[in-house]
């Protein structure tokens, strides 16, 4: 459940225009070259994180472009000009908390903006704390400052909705357990959040969404049936995370991550991934696991194609979950184990090639370059996950080390 509200401040509860506030000082020509000297180079972050003095920052913008030196410091003295205040931060800060949240914010900002226009920071006495990089001498996205906010105040990560409007500081508190809303405008951010606070009114539990095949349904390999609800990976997840989360298997046979099968187009995982979403909504995390299907000799995939699939189905997700729920949930993109044994005795046998073997293993560094792209967890079980003799599927030790890899790859923190 959603407690707390974390709001980042520059581009978002204020307004901070750098480029038309140098073009009206300077002219478009000197603008572009001091924007690049200051904001450009990284030494604006050396200012945000205060530790180096003032002095020695001006030094390092100066160094960047030594023409324009007077220019440089004229624009930096004059900051508090590109500072806008908004009018709609304290009403929306103020209904929250009558509402019962806590409004936090955590903000990369540097003594010298903060104090150069303090009517545009009005809001800060409205909520309920934050923390500044300039005074803990961290920045954004660096996980450490995100840990000093929950630790001075107390906060589950899992129950704070962060506001930013850059993705990849969304993305780290997403890691960490928060919940997220890139921010784009006020218009946008009004309608996410209510979408999320509404959504998340009676979520009371941490939901995991685990999206895969027959491994994911339980198949039994050894009765073709399935394993007894004890004995799913699923299930033995939810018993390590614990009765504060809730963990749900939508799990088929058969399923592809993207691709339809011979007499079967409804095993395309892109066909029902979106109604998944929708109908458990509000989601926190999402395993997706998928791949053995796609190896398929049938569908003559090659390993590239097969990792194509998983990120049509993160890109879905990040496209369709703001709409459904507010906000985009933690996803752990998760290499299935990898096709082993001997293939020759395996029941599918005939769909089974050198080349599909090979590809069950080579999507692993694939899956794992989709999780870097999109700032998202990795869970690779193609090695050391113990498969049946029908090269496909897990057996019961199979399930209880899957449970406890991605029993890791949730409680796990950068």
């Amino acid at each position: 459940m959603i407690r707390n509200i974390v709001f980042d401040i520059g581009n978002v509860l204020i307004g901070f225009d750098a480029m038309d506030y140098l073009t009206s000082l300077f002219g478009k020509e000197k603008a572009v070259r001091i924007a690049e000297a200051v904001f450009g180079t990284g030494y604006w972050q050396e200012l945000d994180i205060a530790r180096l003095s003032v002095d020695e920052i001006l030094e390092l913008f100066y160094s960047a472009d030594p023409d324009l030196r007077d220019e440089i410091k004229e624009a930096f003295d004059r900051i508090g000009e590109c500072v806008t205040k908004l009018d709609w931060p304290v009403p929306l800060i103020d209904s929250l908390k009558e509402m019962g949240y806590g409004v936090y914010f955590l903000s990369n900002m540097s003594e010298h903006v903060k104090a150069s226009n303090k009517d545009a920071f009005g809001f800060v006495s409205h909520m309920d704390g934050g923390v500044w990089s300039c005074d803990v001498h961290e920045i954004k996205p660096d996980a450490e400052i995100y840990r000093i906010l929950f630790e001075k105040y107390g906060l589950v990560p899992e129950e704070c909705l962060f506001i930013d409007d850059h993705g990849e500081n969304i993305a780290v508190g997403k890691k960490l357990g928060m919940k997220g809303i890139v921010f784009r405008d006020h218009d946008q951010l009004a309608a996410d959040l209510e979408k999320a606070l509404t959504k998340d009114a009676t979520h009371d539990r941490i939901t995991v969404l685990c999206y895969g095949d027959s491994n994911t349904y339980g198949y039994d390999p050894f009765t073709h049936g399935r394993y007894p609800y004890e004995k799913r990976w699923t299930t033995l997840l939810a018993e390590k995370l614990g009765s504060r989360y809730e963990v749900i298997s939508e799990g088929l046979n058969g399923r592809t991550t993207a691709f339809d099968r011979p007499g079967a187009i409804w095993k395309n995982g892109m066909s029902s991934f979106a109604a998944c979403l929708g109908t458990h909504k509000p989601v926190d995390y999402v395993i997706i696991m998928l791949g053995t299907n796609d190896c398929n000799a049938e569908l003559g995939l090659s390993a590239e194609d097969i990792a194509d699939g998983m990120e049509s189905l993160v890109n879905l997700a990040e496209k369709e979950t703001p709409a459904l729920q507010g906000y985009v949930p933690e996803m752990i993109i998760a290499a299935p184990a990898a096709i082993q044994g001997d293939v020759e005795k395996s029941p599918f046998a005939d769909g089974l090639t050198p080349a599909s073997v090979k590809n069950s293993f080579d999507i692993g560094p694939l899956y794992r370059e989709i999780a870097e792209r999109h700032c998202v967890r990795f869970a690779d079980a193609t090695r050391g996950i113990e498969v049946s003799p029908d090269c496909e599927h897990l057996t019961e030790e199979g399930h209880r080390q899957i449970a406890e890899l991605f029993f890791k790859a949730i409680s796990s923190v950068l």
